[in-house]
C-alpha cells in the first residue's frame, strides 16, 4: 500500500513538473505584433534631432548602457560615443546582452521604420513584435519628445556590430512565461507636449520618464525589477559599475536623517549635479546629467520635495566586491 501511493505521489509529481516545462516553453515566443504604432513619424527638423540628443545623450544617458564597450572612458568623459551595444548584464534571470541602437541595417535598427523604434519605446513591443525586457523604462516619453529621440537615433551614423542572443536561465524562462510575458505597454498619462521650466510639473515627468532618477534610486527586486522600496528613498547594492562592484544608491528624499535633499538647498543642489562625478566609478551618468539645463536640475528639485519622505538606510554608497 505504501509502494502504490508512493508510486502515485511520483507520478504526480512528474506530470506536473512535465506541465509546467510545457506551459513555460509554449510562452517563450509570444507575439504581440497586433500591438498598434505610436502615430508618430521621424523629422529632420534641426530643433527635433536636437532635443533628442539632449535626451538621449544627456537626459537619459543611453550611452550608459549601448554606448561602445572599448570606448567607456571616452563616454564618462562625455563624448557622444556610438551606441552599438554589447554591454553584458549577467543576473539571476540570465545573461543579457545589449541591443545595437545605430542605423545600421543588419545588426541595428536601421531596417525598422520610426513607428516601431517608437512602438518599442512607448508599449514594450519590439520589432519582431515580442515583449521586450522592461529594461528601458521609457513609456512615460511625451509624443513631442518620442519624436525627437527616434528622430535623433535614426540620425546617427550606422555602425555594423553583431551583438549577441539574450540567454536565460530556467528562471528567467519561467519569469519570461508568466509575470514578464506581456509588454509594459505606454503610461496612462503620457502627453502630447513635455512639460518645460523650472516647475515641479516638469521634474516630475523627468524624474518619472526620462531621467529615471526613480529607476535606480528606489529599491528593487533583482528577479522582476518590481519596485520593492520606498520612492526615491535609495536602493541597497543593485547597481553595478564597469568593474562589476556593487553600489547603493543614495535616499534622495527629504528625510532630515537619512534623505539627501534633506538639508540640501536647490542652489546646492545645482551646484552638486554641474561639479558631476566625486566618487572614482561611480555608475550615476554625471556626464550627462551635469550638462542638464538649469531650469530641468530645479524642476528636479521641486518635484523631490514633494515626494514623501522616506527613513529607508540603503547603507554605504559603495563600492563593495558584494551585495549590501
Amino acid at each position: 500500500m505504501i509502494r502504490k501511493v508512493l508510486l502515485i505521489l511520483v507520478v504526480l509529481v512528474v506530470v506536473l513538473v512535465a506541465g509546467i516545462a510545457v506551459f513555460v516553453a509554449s510562452r517563450q515566443h509570444l507575439s504581440f505584433a497586433a500591438t498598434p504604432y505610436p502615430p508618430l513619424e521621424a523629422s529632420t527638423d534641426s530643433a527635433v534631432v536636437a532635443r533628442g540628443r539632449y535626451i538621449v545623450r544627456d537626459m537619459a544617458n543611453c550611452a550608459q548602457c549601448h554606448g561602445d564597450t572599448t570606448q567607456v572612458q571616452a563616454m564618462l568623459s562625455g563624448a557622444d560615443v556610438p551606441l552599438i551595444g554589447g554591454r553584458v548584464f549577467d543576473i539571476p534571470p540570465g545573461t543579457f546582452y545589449v541591443r545595437n541602437i545605430t542605423p545600421d541595417a543588419e545588426t541595428g535598427i536601421g531596417a525598422a521604420p520610426a513607428k516601431a523604434i517608437a512602438r518599442a519605446l512607448r508599449s514594450g513591443v519590439g520589432i519582431d513584435g515580442r515583449a521586450l525586457l522592461p529594461f528601458m523604462e521609457f513609456q512615460g516619453f511625451s509624443d513631442e519628445d518620442l519624436i525627437a529621440v527616434v528622430s535623433y537615433l535614426k540620425a546617427q551614423p550606422p555602425v555594423h556590430n553583431v551583438v549577441s542572443a539574450h540567454r536565460y536561465s530556467a528562471l528567467g524562462s519561467v519569469l519570461k512565461a508568466t509575470v514578464l510575458a506581456s509588454p509594459v505597454g505606454p503610461k496612462p498619462d503620457v502627453t502630447a507636449k513635455s512639460p518645460r521650466g523650472a516647475t515641479a510639473e516638469n521634474g516630475r515627468y523627468l524624474v518619472e520618464s526620462v531621467a529615471l532618477c526613480v529607476s535606480c534610486h528606489t529599491q528593487r527586486d533583482e528577479k522582476t525589477g518590481a519596485f520593492t522600496g520606498p520612492r526615491l528613498g535609495g536602493s541597497a547594492g543593485f547597481i553595478t559599475d564597469e568593474r562589476g562592484r556593487y553600489w547603493s544608491t543614495p535616499n534622495i528624499t527629504v528625510d532630515p536623517t537619512h534623505g539627501r535633499l534633506g538639508s540640501m538647498s536647490e542652489d546646492q543642489f545645482v551646484t552638486r549635479l554641474r561639479a558631476g562625478r566625486l566618487l572614482p566609478g561611480s555608475p550615476m551618468p554625471w556626464q550627462g546629467l551635469m550638462k542638464l539645463d538649469e531650469d530641468d536640475l530645479r524642476a528636479i528639485y521641486r518635484y523631490i520635495k514633494t515626494v514623501p519622505p522616506s527613513t529607508h538606510d540603503p547603507g554605504p554608497v559603495g563600492p563593495t566586491e558584494k551585495k549590501s
